[in-house]
């Protein structure tokens, strides 16, 4: 935590920088951890809170990462997990063997109130959208723009589930598996059961952890995916031998789906602006077995090619609002000054991806952002400007549909579909 806080690493980079620090090696031990740092990033405004009020006058970001990480910590367990006393003085005895006594004697009086369970963050000077805030572990800023776009009963359903989460889905890669025994014998291995009028698809019923170390998942054989992200790759169902670009491609998820789908024909160009994650996407070509594919190192809002492309997937930059229960520490990096930014960008990127898609080929537009301002107003502005364009129906059709009278449009919400929030549009090329 002191590593994300300093340095800006993220979660995982940073638990494997502090685990080497710490010789910690063991996989039970590393799980635990990063429970601790997953668990104390969905919490943080509360925890937080809790810190603040613990002692009078209490300024946070005046104290030293690992003292903060440490009280954090201590909050949540006794807050959230409600751990017992002989646990809570177990966990205060291991921050004063890592940090060292003397680093915690300023804040042993902190650390007693935290510990005492006295506290109350429910103060009367509180807006009913900080108040809401607190309750659901989101920004305050998240909570209010939820509530205007969905009303509030159903905001506070998208904002209560980001406080547990999401289960995990697999997609069967057919480039590797040869035979449906032997994907019926990997859905047994993996303990995953199928989604219905979905087969290649797998809901865990343990943890995704076990999957990502099992032989099938070295093989190639399956691939780690969420079940909207897959939808998407469906909904563009890309022919045999046809000519595709996907557009900020890495890490390559996408990508493997669509030559999949293709079943290892035709061409794939993969556009990313990442050198760094077009390298991770070359390693996951590798291990799905995709021949059909080539990274293609650009700014996706001039894209540096002559093709006219079949089919075409965006999948642009976007706030992430989507993803805040599987991945919690998202809420505190985006703010709503930052969506207006993202829209624009995703406007462009789209715009300058369609000048490459042939007459009556297919556009496929995506992000896992839950705001309109990213989803059905990017394509309305975009029909508008294109008028050579279209939405067409989507099949398979699992999700929601769209707001704003866009009914061709899919919206997947965590608390109905039991996966991140997502969006999806297709579009046909009339002219």
């Amino acid at each position: 935590m002191s590593w994300i806080a300093y340095a800006g690493a993220g979660e995982r980079t940073a638990l494997f920088k502090a685990a080497g620090q710490l010789g910690v090696g063991r996989s039970n031990e590393l799980r635990q951890a990063h429970k601790l740092v997953m668990e104390t990033a969905r919490y943080q405004n509360r925890l937080e809170s809790l810190i603040r009020a613990s002692t009078t006058g209490y300024k946070i970001q005046r104290t030293p990462h690992g003292v903060t990480s440490f009280l954090k910590i201590l909050a949540y367990l006794r807050y959230v997990e409600n751990v017992t006393a002989k646990d809570l003085e177990q966990n205060v005895r291991w921050g004063r063997q890592v940090l060292g006594w003397k680093e915690l004697l300023p804040y042993e009086n902190q650390i007693a109130t935290i510990a005492s369970g006295t506290l109350d963050i429910r103060g009367p000077e509180l807006t009913d959208f900080e108040r809401l805030a607190l309750q659901t572990c989101n920004p305050v800023w998240f909570v209010e723009k939820t509530i205007r776009v969905f009303g509030r009963p159903f905001a506070l359903k998208i904002l209560s589930r980001n406080l547990s989460l999401l289960p995990a889905y697999i997609r069967l890669n057919m480039l590797k598996i040869r035979g449906q025994d032997r994907a019926d014998a990997i859905a047994s291995q993996v303990q995953g059961s199928r989604m219905q009028q979905l087969e290649t698809i797998l809901k865990m019923d343990r943890a995704p952890s076990a999957s990502a170390r099992s032989d099938p998942f070295r093989s190639g054989e399956i691939v780690m995916q969420d079940l909207a992200s897959i939808v998407a790759g469906l909904v563009a169902s890309p022919k045999r031998g046809s000519l595709v670009l996907d557009v900020c491609a890495a890490p390559g998820n996408k990508t493997s789906h669509l030559a999949d789908i293709m079943d290892n024909t035709g061409e794939i160009c993969s556009i990313d602006i990442s050198e760094k994650r077009l390298s991770h996407w070359k390693t996951e070509m590798d291990r799905t077995g995709v021949t059909v594919a080539y990274p293609i190192l650009g700014e996706a809002r001039s894209i540096p090619i002559r093709k006219r492309a079949d089919v075409i997937l965006v999948d642009p930059p976007c706030s992430n609002t989507g993803v805040f229960a599987r991945n919690p520490s998202l809420k505190w990096k985006t703010s709503a000054a930052n969506i207006e930014e993202f829209a624009l960008r995703q406007y462009w990127i789209l715009r300058a991806a369609a000048t490459n898609l042939i007459p009556n080929g297919t556009l496929v537009y995506c992000t896992c952002s839950l705001l309109p301002e990213e989803n059905e107003l990017v394509i309305e502005d975009f029909l508008k400007r294109e008028q050579d364009f279209r939405l067409v129906p989507q099949t398979p059709f699992v999700g929601s549909p769209g707001l704003r009278g866009l009914g061709l449009c899919q919206r997947f919400y965590p608390h109905v579909h039991d996966c991140n929030g997502y969006f999806i549009a297709k579009l046909q090329r009339t002219d």
